[in-house]
């Protein structure tokens, strides 16, 4: 009977304690516990990080970025979403548009102004830098000649008080568009007076009663507004 009772008192003698499914259940419950508090932040940080990193570098698609409150296109060179420092440049595989800002400030200038030319600040950015003119010339002197156009002989989008082409009765050069007329002057401006000429100096060339004035109210009109524009270029976004 003694023997009998000690072989019930001690059920290791037959089975090992070491490979019960109690012990392995309790030590796969203990690893689990350990794992949780101490490794499963940094496992899971490094799992994401990998994953994240996977689809960027799988990823090619072209983000555009969305038409600013101004009615204007986007005019843009592209840079990188997902940027890795390579001396000054900027490296990736996830593009993005910039817009240049002198357009943003032209398109809000000229919507402040009521101006119908608000729509085509680009066409103005792109022709003056494809001439070397200075970008805020032509739209200052569309500001003294017709408000920017807004009191302009009526169809012809001549805005600048331009003679010498496809010409009305009164000699008004007519223009199919806004932007034939920003490249057709912009170019003749560029061409005829020069890249580095001031409102002062072409004053009685581009309109000789002007120059005869002591005031000089043509060439301050259109040094003012190009002053503003400089002012709206280096103060965007701080309305």
């Amino acid at each position: 009977m003694t023997k009998q009772m000690s072989k019930k008192l001690n059920p290791f003698e037959n089975k090992s304690f070491l490979n019960s499914s109690i012990f392995r259940i309790s030590g796969f419950i203990l690893l689990l516990l350990i794992y949780y508090i101490s490794l499963s932040g940094f496992v899971e940080s490094k799992l994401t990080n990998i994953f994240a990193g996977w689809l960027q570098e799988s990823s090619n698609t072209e983000i555009n970025s969305l038409t600013p409150v101004f009615d204007i296109h986007v005019y843009a060179g592209e840079y990188d979403l997902k940027t890795q420092l390579s001396g000054s440049s900027l490296q990736g595989s996830t593009k993005i548009f910039t817009i240049d800002p002198r357009i943003l400030a032209l398109n809000k200038f000229l919507m402040d102004y009521h101006s119908p030319m608000a729509s085509y600040a680009e066409s103005f950015i792109t022709e003056a830098d494809r001439y070397g003119l200075d970008w805020r010339l032509l739209v200052s002197i569309s500001g003294v000649e017709s408000a920017f156009g807004n009191i302009i002989p009526r169809g012809s989008n001549n805005a600048w008080g331009w003679r010498g082409v496809n010409g009305n009765d009164a000699g008004w050069s007519m223009f199919r568009s806004w932007n034939e007329a920003i490249a057709h002057i912009t170019q003749r401006l560029a061409e005829g007076y020069g890249t580095t000429i001031t409102p002062f100096q072409m004053e009685s060339t581009y309109c000789p009663p002007c120059g005869l004035n002591p005031e000089h109210a043509w060439a301050n009109g259109v040094t003012r507004y190009m002053n503003q524009l400089s002012y709206y270029v280096n103060n965007l976004g701080n309305d």
